[in-house]
């Protein structure tokens, strides 16, 4: 195809049925043709017939903590490089962009902002299985169930009202054992619990008694591999029809996710040097 000057190319398109390949000082392996019929002008990039790139520009995600910053010191310059923070604690979100060819320090030089290493924190498995059930309810067997299959995340807190794992355990195995009698009663006690009575549906002279905790304490990671944290919960009962359902309430999950992502922040920080920001790190 032959290589004609962009204003002879532009008078003689109109003439000719074949296309014209314009010559220009673009950089290798970009090339400009004019084509028939409309004899448009179209840029076409053969990059890839090259034997390497002209630069740099992926999109990569990690998986742990160490790997982004391995990944972010392997690739990107203390200048150039920046770490964005995006965090909504209250929605559970948080996670980092490590910009590798960012726009540097120096106000008349840019850059492509194309290189990008993605890393968001994985959440325990602890963590997704005690809020993924926060404030839903369960029917008196199912609580009984899941707090026995989670028993080892209970906290022992040396404070009033705050149970042992025994005896959240006690206390579930009551559930277990009066879940097809009736509800008939409860007392608030003074150390903070609750006393309930329950009934045989044909003999009410039948009574069981069982206390139920108002507060409980888990401890648990909130991040893979991560440190564990106390988490307080509120335990709730309705009565419908004569039977119970629960559920709990944690206390101010946010800052708790809060607190151990400022460890991870931290820890990127300090081992990668970078300039670091909070925010969105929108596409160049």
């Amino acid at each position: 195809m032959e290589k004609l000057q962009p204003n002879l190319a532009e008078t003689l398109a109109k003439e000719l049925k074949t296309p014209i390949e314009i010559a220009s000082n673009l950089p290798a392996a970009l090339r400009r043709v004019a084509l028939p019929p409309g004899w448009s002008l179209e840029e076409r990039d053969e990059e890839h017939r090259l034997t390497a790139p002209r630069r740099k520009h992926a999109l990569v995600r990690l998986k742990d903590v160490d790997s982004f910053i391995d990944y972010v010191k392997r690739h990107g310059s203390l200048t150039d490089c920046t770490i964005w923070c995006q965090a909504d604690y209250l929605e559970g979100k948080v996670s980092f962009t490590g910009i590798i060819n960012d726009n540097g320090s120096d106000p008349g030089a840019s850059a492509w902002r194309d290189h990008r290493a993605l890393f968001s924190p994985e959440f325990s498995t602890e963590w997704r299985r005690w809020t993924g059930r926060d404030k839903q309810a369960f029917s008196q067997a199912e609580f009984a169930a899941f707090l026995e299959e989670n028993l080892k995340d209970i906290a022992s807190v040396h404070e009033s009202g705050m149970p042992t794992g025994a005896e959240m355990l006690q206390m579930a195995l009551q559930f277990e054992a009066n879940q097809d009698m009736r509800f008939k009663s409860a007392v608030r006690l003074q150390n903070g619990g609750v006393s309930m009575q329950f009934v045989q549906d044909d003999d009410d002279q039948t009574l069981a008694k069982m206390q139920m905790f108002e507060r409980f304490a888990i401890g648990i990671p909130v991040f893979w591999n991560g440190d564990a944290y106390q988490v307080d919960a509120r335990l709730r009962y309705r009565v419908r029809d004569g039977k119970l359902s629960f559920w709990f309430e944690l206390i101010r999950t946010d800052k708790i996710l809060e607190s151990a992502s400022a460890t991870v922040i931290q820890t990127i920080r300090e081992k990668t040097g970078n300039p670091f920001f909070f925010g969105d790190a929108f596409a160049g």
